[in-house]
């Protein structure tokens, strides 16, 4: 039997009233070395920067070197990952919602968010410097340095670039030359998981999950741990036990009250999911500074400290 891979899903929150998350600084200058073998992917479309050094990313089957100035366009479900071998290189990432984009731009014409969907998800891109990039690259500094500095009304500045953004992005993506002759079918879960993540608190069927994904139910499952490595009810499992993780963080709710709030109807139930997911009982959890670095490891899902600010 061939070896599964070894793939994580990240989840990023984008923090509330902001259109994006951004990661920036020192920290994202390294030696990035997780190896084609670990392969990831988001719950938001990522766009990455190189400012300096070389290496190579792995974009789905495709395995690309990249210089300063190269920019990563990356689609929700795309396995990919970063890798140069012991040198140092240095990235900037955002995350942002790039379909609720697409409903503000054309409000009322569903086909052509669909067609432009279609061009989005199609395959992940590496922009190199001698694509004539100048102009994406003067949009994600812009974005960048208002998230940074944050001066009066830095949201609507966002917003606004974050909009530009997605044109440029989608004109690119659209150019006869970026687009390969024969892209092998992305089978769509994501309305799935937006579904998940918006109604987590409210009982959810497989089979209703399916259906939002125009799947017969043994497919979707069969589709959904293929790409997620886990079965659509471990991860309506982990999304709850995450929220559950920012409430026992942020405030003094009882573990009672936290268990409600993401979705358990018994308290035993939601101590028993918190501890094999996180590893520690939601008490544990919420007294040991080293818990959050830890949780979520049995699922391979990364969820470093800070991130999800």
């Amino acid at each position: 039997m061939k070896e599964k891979r070894n793939v994580e899903f990240r989840y990023y929150d984008i923090p509330p009233e902001e259109d994006v998350l951004v990661l920036t600084g020192p920290v994202w200058n390294k030696a990035y070395g997780e190896g084609p073998e670990r392969l990831h992917f988001h719950n938001y479309y990522e766009v990455g920067i190189c400012s300096d050094g070389e290496g190579e990313m792995t974009l789905g089957e495709e395995t690309v070197h990249f210089v300063p100035g190269c920019i990563s366009l990356i689609p929700q479900t795309e396995l990919h990952t970063t890798n140069t071998y012991g040198e140092m290189a240095s990235w900037e990432w955002m995350y942002y919602d790039i379909y609720k984009v697409l409903e503000g731009l054309y409000p009322d014409d569903e086909l052509t968010r669909d067609n432009i969907r279609f061009v989005i998800d199609r395959q992940g891109k590496l922009l190199t410097p001698d694509m004539d990039i100048q102009k994406m690259q003067f949009l994600i500094r812009g974005i960048y340095d208002e998230m940074q500095q944050k001066e009066y009304l830095y949201r609507d500045m966002v917003r606004h670039l974050l909009t530009m953004l997605t044109v440029e992005i989608i004109r690119k993506l659209s150019s006869t030359e970026m687009l390969p002759e024969h892209t092998p079918p992305r089978i769509d879960i994501m309305p799935a998981i937006e579904y998940i993540k918006e109604n987590y608190a409210s009982p959810i069927r497989i089979a209703s999950l399916a259906e939002i994904c125009s799947m017969s139910e043994s497919f979707f499952r069969k589709t959904f741990e293929k790409y997620m490595n886990m079965k659509p009810l471990d991860y309506v499992n982990f999304v709850r036990i995450q929220k559950s993780c920012a409430l026992l963080r942020s405030s003094a709710i009882t573990v009672s009250d936290a268990a409600g709030q993401v979705g358990y109807e018994s308290v035993s139930s939601f101590i028993r999911n918190f501890r094999r997911i996180t590893g520690s009982t939601p008490h544990q959890w919420r007294v040991d500074e080293e818990s959050e670095r830890n949780q979520f490891l049995k699922y391979n899902v990364t969820a470093l400290r800070g991130w999800l600010e």
